[in-house]
C-alpha cells in the first residue's frame, strides 16, 4: 500500500516536472520567437535611417560638385555601394520578418515595406546612372540643371521619395515598438504561468510529503528501536510485524536478521574461544621452537669449539712428532719409521675429520646423490666384511655370522663408495664407545624384501631419550660427550642421509644387557644383472 502511494506520488511530481520543463521550452521558444521579431524590425529602421542619411549625403556631394565642378568621386561611389548594402539588408531583413508575420496586419505591413524597398533599388539604380557619367546632366541653364537632377532625389515614378521614405520610418519605428511590448508582455505571461505551476508544485510536494512522512515515521522508529536493542548485544529483541505490507515485511526480515545475528554471535564466541586455543597451542609450538633453537645455537658453539679442538689435536699431534724428530742428535732409520707412522697416523685422522665436515658442508642433497651399481649378495657380503675387519681387526675380534641360504639370483643397488662411509662412520664409534671389550658381532639376514646388517657391541650404549635423537646433526648424548669429549655429532647423521639415499635406512638399538647395536636395511632385488649398468 505504501509503496503504491509513493509510485503516485512520484509519478504527480514526475508529471509536474515534465510539464515545467515543457513551459519552459515553450516560453524559451515564445521569447526566441518575439525577441527575433523585435530584433527585425530595430534592424529595419536603423537601415531605412542610415539610408535616408547617405541619401542626403549623396545630395550634398552632388551640389559641391555642381559649385566646384572637382568633387571626390571615390566618395560618391562609397555611398552608393553602401546604399546598395543597405536596401539589400533591407530587401532580406523583409523576407525574414515576413516568415515571423503572426497575422493578416503584420504580413500587409511587410509587404508595403517590399515596395518601398523596391521603389528605393529602382531609384537609386537611376541615380547610378544619372551620377556616374562622365559629365553629369550637361544644360547651358544652371538652375534647370540642378532642378533635373535634384528631383532625380526627390521624385521617381510620381512618387515622393522624401515622404514615401519618412512614412516606412515612422511604420518602422511603431513595428518596432509593438514587437518590443509584444516580447515584454509574452515574457511576463511565462513568468506568471511558471510561477504559478511551481507554487503548485510546491503545494502538492508539501502535502504528499507530510503524509508520507506521516506514515514512514513510526515504522522507521520501531526499525531505529530494534537497531538500538541489537547494539546493546539483545540479539532476541523483536519488531512487531504490523502496518502496511512493505513494513511489515521489513520487520519480519529484521527479525530474520536478528535470528541470524545471534547464531553468528553464538558461533563467533565459539570461534574466539577455539582461536585462543589455537593461539595457545601455536604459542606453545613457537616457544618450543625457539628452545630448538636456543639448543641449536648451543650446538652450533659446542660445534665450533669442537671442530677447532678435534682439527688441533691432530695437527698438535703432526707438529710435535716432527718437532721431536728434528729435535737433538741425528736418529736411526727406524726411530725416523717410527716417527713417520704416527705423523701418518695423525694425518689420515685429520683426513677423516676434513672429509666429515666437507661431505656435511656439502648439503644432504649432495649425500643423497648415489651412483647405484648392482651387486650380488655375495659380493657384498665379503665387502662389508673385509672393510669393517681392517677397520675394526686391530681393536677388536669380529664374529661374523651370515645368511644360511646361498642366494645366488639376489642383488642389490649399491654405491660402494659412500656405503663404505657408512661403514666407516659405524666402525669409529665402535672403536671410540666400545674400546673396554674386546668382541663385535657382525650379521646378515634376508627377507622377501631387504637386506639386514646388525652390528652389535656391548660398549657403553645409549639412553631410551638419546635413540630418537641421535641422528640429529651434532647432537651427543652425556655418556658420548663424557666417553669421547672431542666427536662431532655428524656421523650418523651422515650416514642415514646415505642409507636414505640408497632408500634403505639406519637405526640404533640397545644391546642388552649392555652396549648398543646398529641395523642397516637396504632393499633386495632377483633376477638376471648387470652388473656395468648404472642406476
Amino acid at each position: 500500500m505504501y509503496l503504491r502511494k509513493l509510485v503516485i506520488s512520484l509519478c504527480v511530481l514526475l508529471t509536474i516536472i515534465l510539464l515545467q520543463s515543457a513551459i519552459a521550452f515553450w516560453a524559451h521558444q515564445n521569447s526566441e520567437f518575439h525577441t527575433e521579431r523585435n530584433r527585425i524590425a530595430n534592424q529595419m529602421l536603423t537601415e531605412f535611417i542610415s539610408l535616408r542619411a547617405d541619401k542626403q549625403h549623396l545630395k550634398v556631394w552632388l551640389a559641391e560638385y555642381l559649385i566646384t565642378e572637382d568633387a571626390n568621386t571615390t566618395f560618391r561611389d562609397i555611398l552608393f555601394s553602401r546604399m546598395k548594402q543597405q536596401l539589400y539588408q533591407l530587401d532580406q531583413l523583409a523576407i525574414r520578418d515576413q516568415l515571423f508575420s503572426r497575422n493578416e496586419n503584420d504580413l500587409q505591413h511587410t509587404m508595403q515595406q517590399v515596395k518601398v524597398i523596391s521603389l528605393l533599388q529602382s531609384n537609386l539604380q537611376t541615380l547610378a546612372n544619372a551620377l556616374s557619367t562622365s559629365e553629369i546632366a550637361p544644360n547651358p541653364n544652371e538652375a534647370e540643371r540642378w532642378r533635373v537632377l535634384i528631383s532625380l532625389f526627390d521624385k521617381f515614378q510620381d512618387t515622393d521619395l522624401s515622404e514615401l521614405l519618412q512614412q516606412a520610418i515612422a511604420q518602422q519605428k511603431e513595428r518596432a515598438s509593438n514587437t518590443e511590448q509584444e516580447a515584454l508582455a509574452a515574457l511576463q505571461k511565462v513568468k506568471l504561468t511558471i510561477a504559478l505551476i511551481s507554487i503548485a508544485g510546491l503545494i502538492f510536494a508539501i502535502v504528499i510529503g507530510y503524509h508520507l512522512s506521516k506514515a514512514l515515521s513510526r515504522p522507521l522508529q520501531q526499525l531505529l528501536d530494534g537497531t538500538k536493542q541489537l547494539q546493546q548485544g539483545r540479539f532476541d529483541y523483536k519488531i512487531a510485524e504490523t502496518g502496511p505490507a512493505e513494513f511489515a515485511e521489513l520487520a519480519r526480515q529484521f527479525n530474520l536478521m536478528s535470528g541470524y545475528i545471534a547464531n553468528f554471535a553464538e558461533k563467533e564466541k565459539q570461534n574466539h574461544y577455539a582461536t585462543e586455543q589455537l593461539v595457545q597451542d601455536r604459542t606453545a609450538q613457537l616457544q618450543q621452537a625457539l628452545n630448538q633453537l636456543y639448543q641449536a645455537e648451543y650446538r652450533q658453539k659446542q660445534l665450533l669449539a669442537d671442530i677447532s679442538h678435534e682439527l688441533r689435536t691432530p695437527t698438535t699431534s703432526i707438529q710435535g712428532e716432527a718437532e721431536i724428530s728434528l729435535r737433538g742428535h741425528d736418529k736411526d732409520s727406524t726411530e725416523y719409521k717410527e716417527s713417520f707412522s704416527r705423523i701418518l697416523a695423525s694425518t689420515l685422522q685429520l683426513s677423516r675429520r676434513i672429509d666429515d665436515l666437507l661431505m656435511l658442508a656439502r648439503g644432504e642433497d649432495r649425500l643423497r646423490q648415489v651412483s647405484l651399481k648392482p651387486i650380488t649378495v655375495a659380493n657384498f657380503s665379503q665387502q662389508i666384511l673385509a672393510t669393517l675387519r681392517q677397520q675394526l681387526a686391530s681393536d677388536f675380534e669380529l664374529v661374523w655370522q651370515g645368511p644360511k641360504t646361498e642366494y645366488e639370483t639376489v642383488w642389490l643397488l649399491l654405491d660402494t663408495e659412500k656405503f663404505d662411509s657408512v661403514l666407516r662412520i659405524i666402525a669409529e664409534n665402535t672403536k671410540y664407545y666400545a674400546k673396554h671389550t674386546s668382541q663385535v658381532w657382525l650379521t646378515l639376514a634376508i627377507n622377501e624384501t631387504e637386506l639386514q646388517v646388525n652390528l652389535s657391541d656391548e660398549g657403553i650404549g645409549l639412553n631410551e631419550e638419546d635413540v630418537e635423537r641421535v641422528f640429529e646433526r651434532h647432537y651427543r648424548s652425556n655418556m658420548a660427550r663424557q666417553t669421547r669429549p672431542d666427536g662431532l655429532g655428524i656421523g650418523l647423521c651422515i650416514a642415514k642421509a646415505i642409507m636414505e639415499a640408497h632408500d634403505g635406512s639406519i637405526s640404533l638399538h640397545k644391546n642388552l644387557p649392555k652396549g648398543a647395536q646398529v641395523l642397516l636395511t637396504l632393499p633386495i632385488f632377483s633376477g638376471e644383472i648387470d652388473e656395468d649398468t648404472h642406476y
